[in-house]
């Protein structure tokens, strides 16, 4: 691995977070789970990623890929941020629903890490 000093997510240089609360996928999450979000570019540019803020922690929710547009486009390669952002639009207003089951289980493990980590810092 690495060293942590050359790697772009621990010197600065990693994909900024997307958390405006006025993009209607990021309402929805607050909305539905009373969670903070954000999105972040993946280290792969194929890939979104959705993390769950809490306590100034984050923990991963989801990673978006290509394959989670198939039922928007077959046969797609990249995703972007506004591919990722519609998916969970889709899956929170009931146009996805494989989606939405997968971001309610995925949050309850963020929570449950979240939860734990905290468990860790109060010994």
């Amino acid at each position: 691995m690495a060293n942590w000093k050359d790697d772009d997510l621990f010197s600065g240089r990693g994909s900024p977070a997307f958390m405006s609360p006025k993009e209607p996928a990021i309402m929805l999450l607050r909305e539905r789970y009373s969670e903070s979000f954000a999105f972040t570019g993946g280290s792969r540019e194929n890939q979104v990623h959705l993390f769950l803020i809490k306590l100034g922690l984050w923990s991963l929710v989801l990673t978006l890929t290509p394959r989670d547009l198939e039922y928007i486009q077959p046969d797609v390669s990249k995703i972007e941020m506004p591919d990722a952002l519609r998916i969970v639009e889709d899956a929170l207003t009931g146009k996805n629903t494989v989606v939405a089951e997968r971001l309610d289980a995925s949050v309850k493990k963020s929570l449950e890490r979240i939860k734990q980590k905290l468990g860790e810092f109060k010994r």
